[in-house]
């Protein structure tokens, strides 16, 4: 019973340390490269942490709030970005770095918790989304693609538009932040299936809507060139219906095919 408690907690405790080492000692470094190299092996024991939990939803669920979008934070805090530069003391900074929520703009008087913080929007309707660039952007799981928009899609666009221009570096940069979040889904289902080798098929799922989002703004700017319109419920068929075919085909049959809730031989 001991041992079982010990399994339990450790996991915990290793993430409290983690986040405390970030609090107090990371903020005395100085941002940048140099926070940066500091945070490395925070970035590593995220990446074991899910290991420690042998039920599949667990793993799931550990890898994508810590593993990517709580080291998704720790890293715009090491340029002075994102929301935990709001955190003005510890119990800030644990809540912000692993749940889903944010500081209230004007904290109500309250003392307790929900007082001070609100729920960040995770969905938005996403049945009711018009084109594949509503529902990736707007309505579908906001929380990951607010990351991903600071964290992927900014900087590479910025780094892009001096090189190629506005419009190309635009699309460039869509591409490559649907990728990367095809790799991290690719990782979370890594420990969902006990560290069973990829078959890329969840990356080729995101680099598919990306393409498909490209090709989907250029077919937009053509159809306005000829002066017709779409039925918003036409655009809503044809959206839901190519997300749930290609979600089905390329993101639920492999962990349908591969996941388990147990890692035991």
């Amino acid at each position: 019973m001991a041992e079982a408690s010990w399994n339990l907690i450790n996991p915990f405790s290793l993430l409290l340390a983690s986040l405390g080492y970030c609090y107090f000692l990371l903020t005395r470094i100085p941002l940048g490269i140099l926070r940066f190299m500091f945070l490395l092996p925070i970035f590593y024991l995220f990446s074991i942490l899910p290991w420690y939990f042998p039920s599949a939803l667990l793993r799931g669920i550990l890898s994508f709030f810590i593993t990517w979008i709580a080291s998704s934070k720790l890293l715009l805090f090491c340029f002075n970005q994102g929301p935990l530069v709001h955190c003005q003391n510890f119990p800030d900074f644990i809540a912000i770095s692993i749940l889903p929520m944010k500081i209230k703009e004007q904290p109500t008087s309250s003392r307790s918790a929900m007082g001070r913080y609100e729920p960040v929007q995770l969905f938005n309707k996403p049945y009711l989304a018009t084109s594949l660039q509503d529902f990736w952007g707007r309505r579908w799981n906001r929380y990951a693609s607010n990351i991903l928009r600071e964290t992927v899609h900014k900087p590479t666009r910025n780094m892009l538009t001096s090189v190629v221009g506005v419009g190309p570096a635009r699309v460039l940069a869509l591409i490559c932040t649907l990728v990367v979040s095809g790799v991290l889904h690719e990782m979370l289902f890594y420990y969902i299936t006990c560290g069973k080798k990829p078959t890329w098929e969840v990356t080729w799922f995101f680099a598919l809507q990306g393409l498909s989002m490209a090709f989907e703004a250029a077919l937009k700017k053509w159809v306005r060139t000829k002066g017709w319109t779409v039925h918003s419920l036409g655009s809503v068929i044809l959206t839901c219906g190519f997300v749930v075919v290609t979600f089905y085909w390329l993101l639920v049959l492999p962990v349908w095919r591969d996941g388990r809730n147990s890692c035991d031989c």
